[in-house]
C-alpha cells in the first residue's frame, strides 16, 4: 500500500477492492444476528480493514426502509442522522473491531488503517472510519465500491470535517462508482429537504471512455453514461436480461475494471 498517497491512489483502490471482495469469503469479525462481516488484514506497515455487502442486494433494494437515527445532536440545534439499519450493524461488531485493533488510549501506535467496502460493506466503512478518528486510530485512506447513501447533510459535514485540518476524512475518502451501479445512487428520502448525501470524493468508471476514471463527474456526465450504457446493452441482448442497473453493482466488476486500467491512469474532471 502507498502510505504517502494524499489522494486518490490506483494501487491502493486495487487492493482495497480485492479485500472487499474477499470479504465475502472471509472474515475476522463477525455477528450473525445482523449478518455483518469484516476482514482484519495486518501488512508490515498497515492495516486493511475491509466490511461485506449483502449477500442478496435485490432483496435490499426491495425490502429496505430508510428509516435515519440521530447519531450525533449539536448545541446548535443540528442532527446528525444516519440510516438505522447500518448504524445497527456498526454497532453490532464495533466492539469488536475497537478490541481486534487495540485499545483506544494506545490508538496512536496503531498502524495507518486503510477502511475499505463494497455495496452496504461501503457503508460500514464510512461509519467505522468516523469512529475510529475520533478515538485517535489513524486513518490512511476509505475506499468504498457501489457505497450506498450513510446520512444526511450534517452527517456529511461532520464526516468531511474529521481529524486534522489539511487531512480531513473528507480529503481521504474515495467512493468508487462503476458505470450504472444503481446501488451508489440510493437512498435519497426520507426527506425533500434534508436528503441522504454522499461523502468523500466520488471517482466514477463510465460505460465510455474505457481506460478512464473521472473525479466527481456532473450530472450531464452520469446521463450521458447512462444512456451509453442502455444503448450497448440493447445492442448486447436486445432487452434479454443484460440491461439490468443492479448487474453492474457486483464487486467483481469493481475488482476487474479497477484491474484493467493502465497503470499510469490519473482520474480526469468532467
Amino acid at each position: 500500500m502507498n502510505l504517502s498517497a494524499t489522494t486518490f491512489d490506483l494501487d491502493n483502490a486495487r487492493a482495497c477492492a480485492v479485500w472487499s471482495a474477499a470479504a465475502y469469503q472471509q472474515s475476522t469479525i463477525s455477528d450473525a444476528a445482523t449478518a455483518t462481516y469484516c476482514v482484519v488484514h495486518e501488512d508490515a506497515d498497515c492495516i486493511i480493514v475491509a466490511f461485506r455487502g449483502t449477500a442478496c442486494i435485490r432483496n435490499w433494494v426491495t425490502d429496505a426502509r430508510f428509516e435515519r437515527i440521530t447519531l450525533v445532536s449539536g448545541v446548535d440545534g443540528s442532527r446528525s442522522k444516519v440510516h438505522k439499519g447500518f448504524n445497527a450493524a456498526w454497532n453490532a461488531i464495533l466492539t469488536q473491531l475497537f478490541h481486534t485493533l487495540g485499545d483506544t488510549a494506545n490508538a496512536h501506535a496503531c498502524k495507518p488503517l486503510f477502511i475499505t467496502g463494497h455495496s452496504l460493506g461501503g457503508a460500514l466503512a464510512v461509519l467505522a472510519a468516523l469512529a475510529l478518528q475520533r478515538n485517535g486510530f489513524p486513518i490512511a485512506q476509505v475506499y468504498t465500491y457501489g457505497q450506498p447513501r450513510v446520512g444526511n447533510g450534517d452527517f456529511k459535514r461532520r464526516y468531511e470535517a474529521a481529524g486534522p485540518a489539511g487531512s480531513t476524512l473528507g480529503d481521504r475518502t474515495f467512493r468508487v462508482v462503476y458505470e450504472e451501479d444503481i446501488i451508489a445512487r440510493v437512498p435519497h428520502l426520507p426527506s425533500l429537504s434534508d436528503p441522504y448525501r454522499h461523502v468523500g470524493t466520488e471517482v466514477f468508471l463510465p460505460s465510455f471512455g474505457v481506460g478512464e476514471l473521472v473525479i466527481n463527474p456532473s450530472l450531464w456526465y452520469l446521463l450521458a453514461s447512462d444512456a451509453w450504457g442502455t444503448y450497448r446493452a440493447w445492442l448486447i441482448s436486445k432487452f434479454a436480461g443484460a440491461l439490468d442497473p443492479i448487474m453492474d453493482h457486483h464487486v467483481n466488476n469493481y475488482v476487474r475494471a479497477l484491474t484493467n486500467l493502465p497503470d499510469k491512469t490519473s482520474p480526469l474532471l468532467s
